[in-house]
């Protein structure tokens, strides 16, 4: 969330990677992602802070970044 803030808030370069994981379930938190949300439901993460979490990431998938799973090396 704070990078984000940072990018909107000065101005400044976001380059997400995404290591391992599937931009498209962090975006639409599917899969380890939608588990993980899910887990913090059931325990003492407030329901917004939550909300927020989802909204940082889903913002941060959608910007252009680097996949390195489809990266060789």
């Amino acid at each position: 969330m704070k990078i984000l803030n940072c990018r909107d808030m000065l101005g400044q370069i976001v380059l997400p990677f995404f290591f391992h994981v599937d931009t498209s379930d962090v975006r639409k938190q599917r899969g380890s992602f939608g588990k993980a949300f899910a887990r913090a439901h059931h325990q003492k993460v407030t329901v917004d802070k939550v909300e927020k979490w989802k909204t940082a990431l889903t913002n941060a998938a959608n910007l252009s970044g680097f996949d390195l799973q489809s990266v060789n090396g």
